[in-house]
């Protein structure tokens, strides 16, 4: 899915660390005990706003953690360096490799909602397209769909959410021209006539449309109503050997995403302007991505995402819930920071 790349991707034996905003609270000098060291992948979309307000306001350090922010190169290579350890903790939308992976015996996880679609007016992600295409629903709608160019990765949730949508209208994904286009591409290519459609999420979404040229076709809400789009995944140190510290660190994180959904206060603003770079009337303007306060994921949808993927060939079978999802860890993180706020 599009987002604005502030930031150049760096090899892993090159991350970007990105420390801790306050430093722990302790009492005599020398009394603290070490921080606990932990490496989370980061990339500075708006949809990781929790983890930069975590940081920002010190919730790691309180909970005893340094938190080491690691940017990756490509979202392909978060998974294997999870399995392998060199990542403790993953943030990102559902992918069949990872299903594959647990599948096959890997030791890792989803442990709290990141990313989930809800009904209403705030459109976080939706495919936009050029403006008169493809018309209303129907035969001449279908019509204009066929031999249409739009972008979706292969075997992605884009893909899916695109099947889905053009099954609404009695077509096949083989009834329009797949383009496999760079995300920070797609607004451009649409807006040009060089591509029919594609999707967008915030902020790109907003920014593109305010030109007037490119419009929403279809919110992604619209497509998957209460679809999980993406997860926190642990990997096999917090899942087995450090458990502790997997609690710990989702309970910093349950705060990043209750200050987060506290909504567009001047703190929150501070934070991911100057986290994101982005300008803070474009913040104000964008739909912030829902993410449950309680962290809380939609089992059934990640089963039937799933299905599909099993459909498409991709996946030998659906791997049942209690072997993607350890929902232990962020029951205690909630029993810890008790309810939240209405």
């Amino acid at each position: 899915m599009s987002r604005s790349r502030l930031v150049p991707a760096l090899g892993l034996a090159a991350v970007l660390a990105l420390s801790g905003a306050t430093a722990l609270l302790a009492g005599p000098a020398g009394s603290a005990p070490p921080l606990t060291r932990l490496r989370v992948l980061y990339v500075r979309f708006l949809s990781f706003a929790p983890l930069a307000i975590a940081r920002a306001e010190g919730f790691f350090r309180a909970q005893g953690l340094d938190v080491e922010l690691v940017t990756l190169p490509g979202s392909h290579e978060a998974t294997p360096a999870l399995i392998s350890g060199e990542l403790d903790v993953t943030a990102g939308m559902l992918k069949i490799g990872d299903f594959n992976a647990i599948s096959r015996g890997a030791s890792i996880r989803l442990v709290a909602d990141k990313g989930h679609l809800e009904p209403g007016p705030c459109v976080p992600a939706a495919f936009v397209s050029r403006r008169g295409f493809p018309g209303p629903e129907g035969p001449d709608g279908r019509d204009r769909l066929r031999g249409a160019r739009i972008a979706a990765s292969p075997l992605s949730f884009i893909e899916y959410m695109l099947e889905t949508l053009l099954a609404r209208q009695g077509l096949l994904l083989s009834d329009v021209k797949l383009a496999r286009l760079h995300e920070a591409m797609v607004g451009e290519a649409v807006a040009n006539g060089s591509l029919d459609a594609g999707e967008l999420v915030e902020p790109d979404l907003s920014r593109v449309t305010r030109s007037g040229g490119v419009v929403i076709w279809k919110s992604v809400q619209d497509i998957l109503p209460g679809a999980q789009l993406s997860a926190i995944y642990f990997g096999p140190r917090l899942l087995k050997r450090d458990r502790d510290a997997g609690r710990r660190f989702l309970v910093a994180y349950l705060q990043g995403v209750r200050q987060y959904n506290q909504g567009k206060t001047d703190r929150n603003l501070d934070i991911l302007a100057a986290e994101t770079g982005l300008d803070r009337e474009l913040l104000r303007a964008t739909c912030w991505q829902p993410i449950h306060g309680d962290g809380r994921i939609n089992v059934d949808a990640v089963v039937e995402f799933q299905r599909w993927a099993v459909r498409r060939g991709a996946l030998d079978a659906v791997v049942p819930p209690e072997r993607f999802w350890d929902s232990t860890l962020v029951e205690e993180a909630n029993r810890m920071l008790g309810p939240q706020a209405p």
